[in-house]
């Protein structure tokens, strides 16, 4: 494969779920779990809730996000009654500071990596307008071109237009050009109809039969380009 350009997904690929902070608030209610376990739920949740969404056409990230933590607590075995409440928590935190605020320390030095081979590197994510200031925050802005937050731009993946406007932006070419995201129907198939190869970031291989290429870190990568 010859790559010229790498675009990411960025909540679930380059930063993740505040695990401390849900363990933390889960604790506090009684619920005896680790971020470790929240961790684990949640990489489950993703693949979990993509099979559930993958007929429906018209969902959008806002309307995700709340199935996404009503399997992450299905998973923990958190009471349905008590779960609700916890819902409505972490949707009223999100919404006061985005909680997908985590990074891997080892994203930064592979990006570096993936610049210092001349590979073109940016963002296509969808987000609510806050995820170039969360990108600021985690140090790693700086490594990317573009980045395409869906809330600016007015468009979702896994619609095309949103990958194409990328492509026009840094005047890439769809077959030079990777994608990187962690949610199949999303990430795979919505690049894909752009015309972008793709990998799908699948952490505890918890994806089966995919028609596409998996790595298990960013790190991974590295071997590809």
């Amino acid at each position: 494969m010859s790559l010229s350009t790498i675009l990411f997904d960025a909540g679930g690929t380059l930063v993740f779920l505040d695990y401390f902070f849900v363990a933390r608030e889960l604790r506090r209610r009684g619920v005896a779990v680790s971020s470790r376990d929240v961790r684990k739920a949640e990489y489950a949740a993703r693949a979990d809730v993509d099979r559930r969404l993958s007929k429906i056409v018209d969902s959008t990230d806002d309307t995700r996000r709340r199935p996404y933590f009503v399997v992450i607590l299905e998973h923990l075995g958190v009471d349905p009654q008590l779960a609700e409440q916890v819902i409505a928590h972490l949707e009223f935190v999100h919404k006061q500071d985005n909680l997908w605020r985590r990074m891997m320390p080892s994203t930064p030095a592979v990006l570096q990596q993936l610049k210092s081979r001349g590979v073109r590197l940016g963002v296509v994510s969808n987000s609510d307008g806050r995820i170039n200031a969360i990108l600021q925050k985690c140090g790693i802005a700086r490594f990317f071109e573009i980045i395409i937050d869906s809330h600016v731009v007015g468009v979702e993946k896994p619609a095309a237009q949103i990958f194409t406007l990328a492509l026009q932006r840094l005047q890439s070419q769809p077959q030079e050009t990777l994608y990187v995201g962690d949610i199949y129907e999303i990430d795979v198939v919505g690049s894909g109809r752009a015309g972008l190869h793709s990998v799908l970031l699948d952490t505890l291989d918890l994806y089966n039969g995919v028609s596409c290429q998996k790595i298990r870190h960013l790190r991974d990568l590295l071997a590809i380009v």
